[in-house]
């Protein structure tokens, strides 16, 4: 039998991260920076067994195990509101849908903003799960040059898109602005606000993608772009993966009225409504016990890895490899120098047990960042970062040497 697959689907392929993620938990002694999963530590074990047993025997089972509204269990959503009111000063208006993943976040509004051959703006690097959403309704991911050292999409370059664009496809800017995935990086506020100033400007909708918002470990958080939103451009996503657990699948997206109402229609279409079983655990856990203080020691729990995998990168020779020192999040990536082979680099960590993810996996165009590679520190003991780093540096050496012999 010969299938023939609509075109949008044609064009997508299988994510290397996920494959990369299955492969290293079947093998075994395998150091793994690849996983963007939480640790194992993280899981609130004993609270969430305490809510789930009175859940089932104190709970109306219609209240969790029936079906639900679209847009969400209406004390959740209003407990969400009032945290991201809370922790991130965004007190807009703007309703808001609790969904499968800030990834179904990203999936709703394509599907909703976008017909085929529209653009989307991205960061040269960022999440391929967003990517694959873009091409997935035939639109077109267009990636915008990333300053990594200034941790900002150039700015000039956003304008000039914006004003070729005559026949106004690009419809969306999608940003990371806070502990960006892959790269680690936070827009700062000064760059924020100009950004806001050229999409307000030329009318562009934002997608503020913020799944790892909450996790900040050292200095000032940096205001969100939807706090500062006064004219409805921007939609806010967020997620309770990294801060509950990922197979909750709990996120939220805050969108103006007008596009909300056409979201909800898609969300209908799409899974009728998210988990309702995790959408009532989670209002109980932010009810009746401390989620707050869960997430304050995620901080702490993070933090202690971040800072040793800080120090274990700054034994290596800084002249080979080059990093943006992350002040949140779950990743730091790192740039290899021109005379380390990036190919025998990875060889050499693979053959090694050690897993990192190459920048051209996270690259929008697949190409333009060989030299880069990601790190997660959340998942990994202490130990492990320690030996997987040190290995890193055997595999510099290595990689200079074959750099010069294939010069020779």
């Amino acid at each position: 039998m010969h299938y023939q697959f609509a075109n949008r689907i044609n064009q997508l392929q299988g994510s290397p991260l996920r494959e990369n993620a299955k492969r290293n938990m079947e093998a075994k002694d395998v150091i793994s920076f690849a996983y963007g999963y939480p640790s194992i530590d993280a899981f609130p074990m004993e609270t969430l067994k305490t809510i789930s047993e009175r859940m089932y025997t104190e709970f109306d089972p219609e209240s969790f195990l029936q079906y639900g509204a679209s847009e969400g269990l209406p004390e959740l959503r209003e407990l969400v509101k009032q945290r991201i009111a809370k922790q991130s000063a965004i007190a807009s208006d703007d309703d808001l849908m609790i969904v499968s993943g800030s990834t179904q976040a990203m999936d709703l509004v394509i599907k909703v903003l976008c017909n085929e051959g529209d653009v989307v703006l991205c960061e040269e690097q960022t999440f391929s799960g967003a990517v694959n959403a873009i091409k997935g309704y035939g639109a077109k991911a267009v990636p915008v040059p990333m300053n990594v050292d200034e941790e900002c999409i150039d700015t000039k370059v956003l304008e000039e898109l914006l004003a070729k664009d005559t026949e106004h496809r690009i419809k969306l800017l999608y940003l990371i602005p806070t502990f960006q995935n892959p790269l680690g990086t936070s827009i700062p506020l000064e760059k924020r606000q100009e950004i806001y100033a050229i999409a307000k400007k030329y009318g562009l909708l934002i997608f503020e993608d913020d799944p790892y918002g909450d996790l900040l470990y050292f200095g000032d958080a940096i205001p969100k772009m939807k706090s500062f939103d006064t004219d409805d451009l921007i939609i806010y996503a967020g997620s309770f993966s990294k801060i509950l657990a990922p197979s909750t699948r709990l996120g939220f997206v805050m969108a103006p009225p007008a596009i909300f109402e056409k979201l909800v229609l898609a969300k209908q279409v799409s899974d009728s409504h998210t988990n309702f079983y995790w959408q009532v655990l989670l209002t109980e856990f932010m009810k009746n016990y401390d989620f707050e203080q869960h997430v304050s020691y995620l901080k702490e729990l993070y933090r202690e890895k971040l800072t040793v995998m800080l120090e274990e990168l700054a034994k290596l020779p800084q002249d080979a490899i080059h990093y943006i020192e992350p002040t949140g999040g779950y990743f730091i990536c790192c740039e290899l120098a021109e005379d380390v082979d990036e190919e025998a680099f990875l060889d050499y960590l693979f053959d090694h047990k050690v897993i990192v993810i190459p920048g051209n996996i996270m690259s929008v165009a697949g190409k333009g960042y060989e030299k880069f590679f990601r790190l997660n520190f959340t998942k990994p003991t202490i130990e492990d970062i320690r030996l997987g780093i040190q290995q890193m540096q055997d595999a510099i050496s290595f990689a200079r040497v074959e750099q010069v012999s294939k010069a020779i």
